[in-house]
């Protein structure tokens, strides 16, 4: 009789651990091969409605990540092997990294600085709340005062801008330029942890992209931030991607033969001798040393994940410095489309343009605003944070002609997916003054 009543039991467990597992399983597995094959077909199908607008200014426009974090910070072990084989593949043209100090003496310049295979690097910091770039050789005391560092830094020719932008910051400073009106580290904040691992662990090899937009929200506080500081006074907002590479777990030797397994933040979760039953995890050492990865979050993934993409002269970090400050960019969603080619103008009376994204123009010279899309999608109108206008389809070209009045007007682009629209694009505003 004890032993029938201990069958059953065990069986009741065995049965209870099924079912759990079944429950936590299935809506990840109904992702694999329903929602992520239908949503990639979507939107390889998307892709391919791309046009190329006519060329409308003389500056050309690159793809940059901003926010970006290598070796010299704690949490991170990015090298120039990781960094640049991604930034290549996925088209981007730039990278300014903001590594985190260590300690209060900040010297610049520091870790990579200049041309990479093609790509230029230019090095920053991330602390005290912000993304700063001094463009030159010089210390950082980051022991004063937040707000003189900043006066210090956009004194010199350097930028400020703010990071994670979800958190208090001092907004009334007069000299920090700009914000992030996107961070996907902040976007992920809100999530449950194991889901996003067992999504991970089933989808994240095939489907990375669509694990890691999964955790997308909409960051419309954030948003409306922005919208109401750029009614006082011009605020550049881009894109932050706040990639580490460091959400993994991998392994390389030691000097003794032994193992060391890394895990998130760059920790070091244990070390071990290679034996039999863990032999087989391990393959060659690549160009870092790893001898095992299993990655969630890569330099691949981030930068293809959200760009930013700016109108400069050249491909040159005075030239993009400058035009990043005048707010010569808009950010989009690549892994969706790339959105090179979107312009975002006003016309004057005359019928000649005006100005672009960023700048400030009369309001008695203004006659319409404008955008052109290589790809299409609902055209948003934001006025000092007030939605005015929203196109009724789809379309490559957007034309306000109504009464234009003093402030800021931003370009929003939103495409279907699922038959809903979420966010692709965003620009920066058009003064009217």
């Amino acid at each position: 009789m004890v032993k029938k009543i201990l069958k059953y039991l065990l069986f009741s467990i065995l049965g209870f651990i099924l079912f759990v597992l079944l429950v936590l399983l299935a809506p990840t597995v109904w992702r694999h091969w329903i929602t992520y094959p239908q949503l990639e077909k979507q939107v390889n199908k998307f892709q391919k409605l791309r046009k190329e607008p006519a060329s409308l200014t003389k500056l050309n426009t690159y793809r940059g990540v901003l926010h970006v974090h290598s070796y010299l910070s704690h949490d991170s072990k990015g090298t120039l092997y990781d960094i640049i084989p991604a930034a290549k593949i996925d088209g981007i043209d730039f990278i300014f990294l903001t590594d985190h100090p260590h300690g209060d003496i900040d010297t610049f310049p520091h870790g990579y600085k200049g041309y990479y295979e093609g790509v230029l690097i230019e090095p920053g910091s991330e602390k005290q709340g912000f993304d700063t770039w001094p463009l030159d050789s010089t210390i950082i005391n980051w022991k004063v005062d937040k707000d003189t560092i900043a006066k210090n830094i956009v004194s010199r020719g350097g930028i400020i801008f703010y990071a994670h932008t979800e958190e208090p910051h001092n907004w009334a400073n007069p000299y920090y330029q700009g914000m992030e009106i996107y961070n996907f580290h902040t976007d992920t904040k809100d999530e449950s942890l194991p889901p996003q691992i067992i999504n991970f662990i089933v989808n994240g090899n095939k489907y990375r992209q669509w694990a890691l937009r999964e955790m997308f929200d909409e960051q419309t506080s954030i948003l409306a931030l922005w919208d109401s500081l750029n009614i006082k006074r011009k605020i550049v907002g881009f894109s932050a991607v706040d990639t580490h590479e460091n959400q993994n777990i991998r392994a390389r030797y030691l000097k003794d033969g032994r193992v060391e397994w890394v895990g998130p933040n760059a920790n070091v979760i244990d070390t071990m001798e290679v034996k039999f039953w863990n032999r087989w995890l391990l393959h060659q050492p690549d160009e870092d040393g790893w001898i095992f990865k299993w990655m969630i979050d890569t330099y691949k993934s981030g930068f293809n994940y959200i760009t930013n993409y700016v109108l400069a002269d050249t491909l040159s970090v005075p030239s993009l410095a400058d035009h990043l400050k005048m707010g010569h960019l808009y950010t989009a969603f690549k892994s969706l489309g790339d959105a090179k080619g979107f312009m975002y103008y006003c016309m004057n009376q005359d019928d000649s343009i005006g100005g672009i994204l960023g700048d400030s123009i009369k309001m008695d010279q203004v006659k319409t605003l404008n955008a052109v899309s290589p790809l299409p999608g609902q055209f948003r109108l934001i006025h000092d944070g007030k939605t005015v206008n929203v196109s009724s389809d789809d379309n490559y070209q957007y034309t306000w002609e109504e009464l234009i009045e003093k402030g800021a007007y931003r370009i929003e682009m939103h495409i279907k997916l699922k038959e809903k629209y979420v966010p692709w694009l965003y620009s920066n505003p058009i003064y009217i003054y």
